[in-house]
């Protein structure tokens, strides 16, 4: 069942994950996505033996607070988690965006006379919702869902105005609901470049994360990882 917590052999590392396609989510059963595509090098170049769950975004965050060996991802890197986490990446840039649809003509203005009549999604437990208070969009307006699919549907039902995120989830999730993608636009950019992340539990044993964040910058170093990063790219812009 994709949502149950495998059980864990000794000196296993247990991977959360959530439904953020194109960087992982399941198709037919299998983990796969660009996270997914580095996880599998990582995990064969330590010799670690890496399990995935894929859970909602915030369960997910309760499930790698209480299990030691564990580590989230995708995750932003942002200032407020900084200390909550060991880091191993970025796996990319991932700018943090407001999104509408290009036929909504709404603008983001938080101080504008009529911002209280907007309605925008945010993920649960995603630093986005954070981001759109601080930029003055008040309580009201902001609506929590539990993924980037529940957002994208909602969006273009009507729904909601705009969503708060990751771009690329969003546009993928439209397209794979076949919705017209070309519609999305970004309305603002709420942060640039915190980048996307492993982020591992700080009890983590010592061990096992050194052997994976070596793993990692073997692959970044070698220039695979701009090869992954690059294939997954292309695949976006062909459609697939």
């Amino acid at each position: 069942m994709p949502g149950a917590i495998p059980a864990a052999r000794a000196g296993d590392l247990l991977g959360i994950t959530e439904d953020v396609p194109p960087f992982t989510y399941l198709e037919r059963g299998r983990f796969v996505g660009l996270a997914n595509e580095v996880l599998d090098r990582v995990a064969a170049q330590s010799g670690l033996r890496v399990q995935r769950s894929i859970q909602p975004f915030a369960r997910g965050l309760k499930t790698v607070e209480d299990l030691p060996n564990s580590f989230l991802y995708v995750v932003v890197r942002t200032p407020a988690r900084e200390p909550l986490y060991r880091w191993v990446g970025p796996l990319d840039d991932c700018d943090l965006v407001v999104m509408t649809l290009r036929s909504s003509g709404v603008d983001f203005s938080p101080h504008a006379p009529d911002a209280r009549a907007l309605r925008i999604g945010v993920i649960k437990g995603s630093p986005a919702g954070k981001m759109v208070r601080e930029a003055g969009m008040p309580e009201r307006s902001i609506y929590q869902t539990p993924g980037s699919e529940t957002s994208t549907r909602m969006l273009y039902a009507g729904h909601l105005d705009m969503v708060a995120g990751l771009s690329l989830p969003y546009q993928h999730q439209a397209a794979r609901l076949g919705l017209d993608a070309g519609q999305l636009m970004v309305a603002h950019v709420l942060q640039k470049g915190y980048g996307c992340y492993f982020a591992f539990n700080r009890q983590v044993n010592e061990a096992l994360f050194q052997r994976f964040a070596a793993a990692f910058e073997a692959l970044r170093s070698s220039g695979e990882l701009k090869t992954l990063q690059d294939r997954a790219a292309q695949a976006r812009a062909a459609g697939r």
